[in-house]
């Protein structure tokens, strides 16, 4: 089993790290950035609540010039030519609704520097959301948004695809369910726990993680 990644979530709004369930202003990106490298993260994604790429290039390069840590940006991409720009300011990669990877010209960014989202419920049936999985070309990884019991099946089912899978979830248990049956990394609220604590919660499991 390859080595697990833990890679928390921060949302952002008019360039600065907001609580996205009321918008508190929570700091600056870098600051956030810096501490969650200290912490042992092994990656950031960015979520972007608004627009204005002025505001985002100047954190993104203050991010990008201080830290050795990979980082993606989801944000409402419009047009291709957004993509180049988040990619020239410092993303490692962007990560992109699925259904838009073809209207976005995704491909021509090459697959390492693409993430497509994907959203699954167990509503429309695990053999539906594989279906989709395996059909999606173009990204190099998928981020999986699924808050159901069923989802360590889903991962386990989807174990054998080539596109590795991260998977969002603020759900500890979960998390070391879903990554025991094939996930290849957790997506988390950066608020939820350090990093570190959340290893010492999937050590006891046998899971192996990255130092």
């Amino acid at each position: 089993m390859d080595a697990k990644r833990l890679v928390p979530v921060l949302h952002v709004l008019e360039g600065r790290v907001v609580d996205p369930a009321d918008a508190a202003d929570l700091g600056a990106p870098i600051d956030w950035a810096r501490r969650l490298e200290l912490e042992g993260a092994d990656g950031l994604l960015f979520v972007e609540l608004g627009r204005g790429r002025r505001l985002r290039q100047a954190w993104m390069l203050d991010v990008a010039r201080a830290l050795f840590l990979p980082f993606a940006l989801e944000a409402p991409f419009q047009d291709p030519a957004e993509l180049q720009e988040a990619l020239e300011d410092g993303a490692d990669r962007v990560v992109l609704p699925a259904r838009d990877l073809d209207a976005l010209d995704a491909a021509r960014f090459g697959r390492a520097r693409i993430t497509a989202s994907l959203e699954a419920a167990w509503s429309g049936g695990w053999d539906a959301a594989l279906e989709d999985l395996r059909n999606l070309g173009g990204a190099g990884e998928i981020l999986l948004k699924a808050g159901d019991r069923h989802l360590a099946d889903l991962c386990a089912r989807a174990a054998h695809l080539p596109t590795p899978i991260l998977l969002a979830c603020s759900d500890p248990a979960l998390a070391v369910e879903a990554l025991a049956h094939g996930a290849d990394g957790i997506a988390y609220p950066a608020a939820l726990m350090t990093a570190g604590a959340f290893k010492e919660r999937l050590e006891p499991a046998g899971i192996p993680l990255r130092r």
